[in-house]
């Protein structure tokens, strides 16, 4: 399997409020209570991503190496 990589999409403020898998893109929400802080929100989203099985969507991950060529 392609390494993969928590990718930040949303922030609120300096907060990070939503991020995804890069290979199966799988999103990640950061939970109410860690909007006001930025370092608990990066800490939940890289836990919860650690912790998914990756599932890759198919064509996903040629679709990537293609880009990459």
């Amino acid at each position: 399997m392609p390494d993969r990589n928590l990718q930040i999409a949303k922030f609120i403020g300096a907060t990070p409020s939503m991020a995804y898998c890069d290979v199966c893109r799988l999103v990640f929400r950061t939970r109410q209570e860690f909007l006001i802080d930025a370092d608990k929100a990066k800490r939940q989203l890289q836990s919860d991503f650690e912790k998914h099985e990756c599932k890759p969507e198919e064509g996903a991950v040629n679709e990537a190496l293609n880009h990459i060529r």
